[in-house]
């Protein structure tokens, strides 16, 4: 293996494991028994462009897929768990309009199942007299009175 691969693929697999590499090792482990580190092995059988095969296969649910994606918020993210999420939103949005048209009181809307996204979340505010509002403050007062 000197200067590369006569079969190719071996610069996109490097990009890939410099990229990935912290997922790809197990990835390719768990779903195919492939240890990336055979392709360093003459004779192993598995080549630069068989390994980038394997890694350009690898299903919606695995961490490589979810970091190119955009992050572990992706990871078990498949067709399936999307499609389970739209259609128990629509079963709640759908009993929320059916209590609305059948009922004097107006309930509050639903909240959706959050899906995964790219952009940053925001931090939510800390409901009044729960731990984490009382640490907090506990926090700030310790850190006001070491200004002071």
């Amino acid at each position: 293996m000197d200067g590369g691969d006569s079969a190719g693929g071996s610069a996109e697999l490097a990009r890939l494991i410099d990229q990935y590499g912290e997922t790809l090792v197990p990835d390719l482990l768990r779903f195919y028994g492939v240890d990336i580190r055979q392709v360093f092995v003459e004779g192993s059988g598995v080549t630069p462009r068989f390994a980038l095969s394997l890694i350009l296969g690898l299903p919606p649910e695995s961490a490589t897929v979810a970091l190119i994606r955009g992050g572990k918020q992706f990871q078990g993210w498949t067709t399936d768990r999307y499609l389970t999420a739209g259609i128990y939103n629509a079963v709640r949005e759908l009993t929320y309009a059916f209590i609305c048209a059948n009922s004097k009181k107006k309930p509050n809307p639903p909240e959706p199942i959050p899906l995964p996204s790219n952009e940053p979340t925001k931090p939510k505010a800390h409901k009044p007299g729960s731990f984490a509002a009382i640490a907090l403050s506990q926090m700030n007062q310790i850190r006001q009175t070491r200004k002071e």
